[in-house]
């Protein structure tokens, strides 16, 4: 008996350290944002026997309402503040990984940095900062790179 109730034991911590989940927040998430935040800093050209890499790191992603840099206050890529409605903050764990349930919308992206400033390298046609579409019953894949101390 007491063999049994070893090997079941075993067995049960063999499949739950099989079966962890990337980002803890990220089980059991149907409709939203997913993805990872990257840091790139210093020389990041191409070169012979250079191999530079952005890395996970860990941020505060902050969700708005769609903004464009005029309900912004600051200058991109840094923002001081942002005039739409926060959504939702999560913070992404030590390797980068993300995620937030949302509901169908058009919504901006920012980091939290230094200085409590907001990062923001991207924009679309409608001028809208860092623009993420979460649509019914999907999760969208959304990396981030904050690169505003990297060199290209």
């Amino acid at each position: 008996m007491k063999f049994y109730k070893a090997f079941l034991c075993a067995a049960a911590l063999l499949a739950a350290a099989a079966c962890t989940v990337r980002n803890t927040q990220q089980a059991g998430l149907k409709e939203g944002i997913s993805g990872q935040v990257t840091f790139a800093e210093g020389n990041m050209m191409p070169g012979p026997g250079q191999k530079q890499t952005p890395r996970g790191v860990k941020r505060t992603v902050y969700i708005y309402d769609a903004a464009t840099a005029a309900d912004a206050e600051g200058a991109a890529p840094l923002y001081t503040a942002v005039r739409t409605r926060l959504v939702a903050t999560v913070k992404s764990d030590t390797a980068g990984h993300y995620s937030c349930k949302l509901k169908p919308g058009r919504y901006s992206v920012l980091t939290g940095e230094e200085d409590g400033k907001l990062f923001s390298s991207l924009s679309n046609e409608k001028g809208e900062l860092s623009p993420a579409e979460v649509l019914p019953n999907e999760v969208l894949t959304y990396n981030i790179l904050v690169n505003y101390k990297a060199v290209y």
